[in-house]
C-alpha cells in the first residue's frame, strides 16, 4: 500500500496546485516506471511535466534525477563539484565503473589492515561519512565524527583510508567519470549554492533504500515550508545499502510518522510467513527508532504457503513445471500473473532454460511490466515494488540464499547488516504473492526460511 498512497497524494497535490512542480521519485527505474504507470492510470488527465522544475507531476528515479540536475547545472556546476570532490569539472555524466574501488585498493591499499581491503567497506566508508561531509583533504576525514560505523578506525587507518580514497578520485578524473552517489552530492550541492529549487513538493517512494547523498539531493531541491516532503518507507524492506538517520542529514522526521499496518496485497496466510522469515530480528526506521511488524493485519484469505523439499535440482524442475502446469490449467489465470522468482540471474537463467525443456515458456523480466501470453522470472531484487496472482520461490537451498556475503566478513555488525538485507529480500520476495505462494528448495533449505509455525506474532484477517 505504500506507493498506493505516494501516488493518491502526489495526484491531489498537483491537483490542489496546478502551477506547482510535484516530483515523485524511488530508488530505482523499474519502481519509477511503475510510479509514472499508476498515475497516469489514476488520472490520466493530470497536468504533467516534460522536465526536472516545470509545472505539473514528474516522476523519476533519484539518480536520474541528479543527472538531470547536473545536465542542467550550466557553469556553477564546477564550483559545487569542487566543494564536493576538491576539483572542479564541468562534464558530470558518465559514470565510474564497478570495478574502480579493487583498482584503488591494489593502487594505493597498501597501508590498510588486511581485512579492510575491501571493495564493500571502503565504498561505504565514501558514501555514509566522506561525501555526505564534502570532505575533500586528508585532515578533514581525521577529524570527521563516524556515527554508526561498525568499524573503528584508528589515526593511521583512517590516513590508510583516505590514501585509496585518492587514488580513486585520481583514476576518476583521469577517466572523466563520477559515481552515482558523487552525482547526487554534486548535484545537492549545486542546488544550495544556487538557491534553485525544483520542486514545491516531493514526494519518495522505497525511502528506506536511499543513501545519505539521495537524502541530500532530496532536501535540496525543495525549501522547508508545508508539505515539503512526504516519504513512505518499510524498513523490513531495506534491501540495498546501510542504515540511515534522516535527521543526520537535514530532514526532521521525529513525531510525524504514521504506521500502515493494513495489507490488501496478499493475503493473511502469505503474510504470516514472511513476517516468520524476520522474526526474531531488530529493525529500525529512519528516525532510528525500533520498527516492528506487531499488529500487522490482512483484508484476505487464501492457501497456506506451501514449501517443497526436493532431492534434487532436476526434481526441483520438475515440481516447478507441474506446478506452472496446473496453475496455467486454472479458469480465468492470466499467464503473465504467474511469476518464478529467483535469487540472481544466473539462477533466472537456469531456471528459464530448465523450464523450456519441460515445455514451459517463461520469459525473463528486467524493466517494464509482463507482456500478456506466459509467465515470467524475475530476480528477488527485480520484484521490488510488483505483484503476482502466484508466485514460485525457487531454488531456496543452503548456499543460494544468503550469498556473497564474505566480503562483509570484516566487522561483526556489517556482516549481521548484510545477513539482515537478505533476510528482508526473501520477505520482499514472499510478501510479492497475492494468492498463493509456494516455495522449493533441493538438499537442505535456506538458513533464512522458517523453520517452525510461529506463535509469537500470527497476522489474522479482518473480521
Amino acid at each position: 500500500g505504500k506507493t498506493v498512497v505516494v501516488v493518491h497524494r502526489g495526484r491531489r497535490l498537483a491537483r490542489q496546485h496546478p502551477g506547482a512542480p510535484v516530483l515523485l521519485t524511488t530508488f530505482n527505474t523499474n519502481i519509477a516506471a511503475e510510479l509514472d504507470r499508476s498515475l497516469r492510470s489514476l488520472d490520466p488527465e493530470l497536468g504533467r511535466a516534460s522536465r526536472l522544475g516545470e509545472p505539473g507531476a514528474y516522476v523519476k528515479g533519484i539518480d536520474a534525477l541528479a543527472s538531470e540536475v547536473l545536465r542542467q547545472a550550466g557553469p556553477g556546476i564546477i564550483d559545487a563539484c569542487a566543494e564536493v570532490l576538491g576539483v572542479g569539472r564541468s562534464d558530470l555524466q558518465r559514470r565510474t565503473a564497478r570495478s574502480a574501488w579493487r583498482d584503488a585498493v591494489e593502487t594505493a591499499g597498501q597501508g590498510l589492515p588486511e581485512r579492510l581491503r575491501r571493495d564493500v567497506f571502503l565504498q561505504s566508508e565514501y558514501e555514509m561519512v566522506i561525501l555526505p561531509a564534502r570532505i575533500t583533504r586528508e585532515e578533514e576525514y581525521l577529524r570527521q565524527p563516524r556515527p554508526g560505523r561498525g568499524v573503528r578506525l584508528n589515526r593511521a587507518a583512517r590516513r590508510a583510508v583516505w590514501a585509496v580514497v585518492s587514488a580513486y578520485r585520481a583514476a576518476a578524473l583521469q577517466d572523466d567519470t563520477i559515481d552515482f552517489a558523487e552525482a547526487a552530492m554534486i548535484a545537492a550541492t549545486h542546488l544550495e549554492r544556487s538557491g534553485t529549487r525544483q520542486a514545491q513538493h516531493v514526494l519518495v517512494d522505497e525511502g528506506q533504500d536511499f543513501k545519505p547523498c539521495h537524502w541530500h539531493l532530496v532536501r535540496a531541491l525543495v525549501a522547508p515550508q508545508d508539505n515539503d516532503i512526504f516519504i513512505v518507507e518499510d524498513s523490513h524492506q531495506r534491501i540495498y545499502g546501510n542504515k540511515v538517520v534522516l535527521s543526520h542529514h537535514g530532514i526532521q522526521i521525529r513525531g510525524r510518522a504514521a504506521k500502515l499496518r493494513l495489507s490488501y496485497r496478499t493475503t493473511a496466510e502469505n503474510l504470516e510467513f514472511a513476517v516468520r522469515i524476520l522474526e526474531g530480528h531488530t529493525f529500525t526506521d529512519s528516525d532510528g527508532e525500533d520498527d516492528s511488524l506487531d499488529g500487522y493485519l490482512s483484508a484476505r484469505t487464501g492457501p497456506r504457503p506451501q514449501v517443497e523439499s526436493c532431492p534434487s535440482p532436476a526434481e526441483e524442475l520438475d515440481f516447478a513445471a507441474r506446478t506452472l502446469r496446473s496453475w496455467l490449467r486454472e479458469d480465468g489465470v492470466a499467464p503473465e500473473t504467474l511469476a518464478i522468482l529467483v535469487r540472481d540471474t544466473a539462477g533466472r537463467a537456469r531456471v528459464v532454460e530448465g523450464l523450456a525443456q519441460h515445455g514451459i515458456e517463461v520469459r525473463p523480466l528486467d524493466r517494464g511490466i509482463p507482456h500478456p501470453g506466459a509467465p515470467v522470472a524475475l530476480t528477488m531484487h527485480r520484484a521490488k515494488g510488483t505483484e503476482f496472482a502466484k508466485i514460485l520461490l525457487f531454488g531456496l537451498s543452503t548456499g543460494s540464499i544468503p550469498i556473497r556475503l564474505d566480503a562483509y566478513k570484516y566487522d561483526t555488525a556489517e556482516y549481521e547488516d548484510a545477513m539482515l538485507r537478505e533476510r528482508s529480500l526473501l520477505y520482499v520476495a514472499a510478501s510479492r504473492a497475492r494468492d498463493e505462494l509456494v516455495i522449493t528448495y533441493h538438499g537442505s533449505p535456506s538458513e533464512l526460511l522458517p523453520q517452525s509455525p510461529a506463535e509469537v506474532h500470527k497476522p489474522q484477517p479482518l473480521p
